[in-house]
């Protein structure tokens, strides 16, 4: 017992350690773009990001939660890779729909095409992930994830910094991605990664994954909202500024989502054989670690967030520090939805998730626009955080309720 809370934990050490490394670097892109190119350019980057991040979604289908949590092995390798072409293939489409009647200029629509060709990689990623997940291969991963990160934030910065066109430095980093998919992953996972694609079943394994993908793309929705709100206000420059603040909350939430990847496989064989005690201790401890982190992010943020937020985004961001606070509250809350969420989706109760994240999601959707105009981007921040602690009780009432 002892020996395997040993390997899950050094297992969630090095996927932590690989998402960090790889958020950071995604983290600093949107630095250098302020630094480089302006709060302007920045808040159109922040929205692309936002925008694509729903199809990559459609193109995920969260199929790795439930690949991860199939342990009964109810559907075969090849049909995985099935549905991972049928979803990219609806991400596509959706997306360039979509992008016909948003309304956005040229160059935001070339810069939205190319950021969805880096999802679409990102996508390819998380499926090869899967199996390395499955076969205990955490170093590779974590070298996966840095090499991701490191290579294509170089080559980002350097083809800013001489071009000045973010089209071209988003092409760079695509193809640099892409190059570290080729010779790193594929490489490694060449003698387990499944050969050949079934789309028998395909379409009752989407059935299964379509609440947990709906409330995936709810969940990046509650992401896009926000931003969309602020630049529809207020414009892409105070969007800019807003977005460094909300950088905060994407990387917390990320690095949640690195925990729970872990934690779902044990969570799910635990509810299985209905060891209800065990799922209390790891529920109870991770809330525990949680609350510790706040309170050191409330802390460092007393102390010394003024003098960091000025190093990194000039002194014109110190007019919006009140939002910092409030952003790390947030930021808390969503890192409680993450892994509340993890647990339903370990107990396989996805669709009341769905709900959860419905109803959250509806609440956001209707009182962004006002709130932000009435209580500018600390009022879009508040109603971002009210949706969530909604979602949170509902989740809260479902776990307790299923354990019981």
């Amino acid at each position: 017992m002892q020996k395997h809370a040993e390997n899950h934990f050094w297992n969630s050490i090095k996927n932590i350690v690989g998402i960090f490394v790889y958020c950071f670097c995604q983290w600093l892109t949107l630095i250098l773009v302020i630094h480089i190119a302006g709060y302007t350019v920045s808040g159109e980057f922040s929205l692309v990001i936002s925008f694509t991040n729903l199809f990559c979604v459609i193109s995920q289908y969260n199929i790795r939660s439930y690949q991860l949590s199939d342990v009964n092995g109810k559907f075969l390798p090849k049909q995985y890779s099935g549905a991972y072409i049928i979803t990219s293939g609806l991400a596509v489409v959706f997306f360039l729909i979509v992008l016909l009647f948003i309304g956005y200029s040229s160059s935001m629509v070339l810069l939205c095409v190319v950021y969805m060709l880096f999802k679409l990689c990102e996508t390819f990623t998380n499926y090869i992930f899967t199996y390395m997940q499955l076969e205990y291969r955490y170093s590779d991963i974590a070298i996966s994830y840095c090499l991701k990160g490191i290579i294509p934030l170089i080559g980002f910065a350097v083809c800013l910094y001489f071009t000045q066109s973010l089209f071209q430095t988003l092409c760079i980093l695509s193809l640099l991605y892409a190059a570290v998919i080729i010779f790193y992953d594929i490489r490694k996972t060449y003698s387990f990664f499944p050969r050949g694609i079934v789309m028998k079943g395909t379409i009752h394994l989407l059935k299964e994954c379509f609440p947990m993908m709906l409330a995936s793309l709810i969940y990046y929705f509650l992401f896009f909202i926000p931003r969309f709100a602020v630049e529809n206000v207020y414009g892409s420059t105070e969007l800019g500024y807003y977005s460094a603040f909300a950088m905060v909350i994407t990387v917390l939430s990320t690095m949640a989502t690195a925990v729970c990847q872990v934690i779902i496989p044990v969570l799910s064989e635990k509810y299985v054989k209905r060891l209800t005690g065990d799922i209390v201790r790891i529920i109870f401890t991770i809330l525990g670690i949680i609350v510790v982190a706040a309170f050191a992010m409330i802390l460092l943020a007393r102390l010394i967030g003024d003098r960091v937020f000025s190093i990194v985004f000039g002194a014109e961001i110190l007019g919006h520090m009140y939002l910092l606070p409030p952003v790390i509250f947030a930021s808390v809350m969503l890192t409680v939805m993450n892994f509340s969420g993890a647990c339903l989706t370990a107990m396989h109760k996805r669709v009341p998730m769905l709900i959860g994240m419905l109803v959250g999601a509806m609440l956001l959707g209707v009182m962004v626009i006002p709130v932000t105009r009435t209580g500018g981007m600390l009022g879009t921040t508040n109603i971002f955080t009210a949706a969530l602690c909604v979602i949170i009780l509902i989740y809260v009432i479902i776990i307790i309720k299923n354990l019981a």
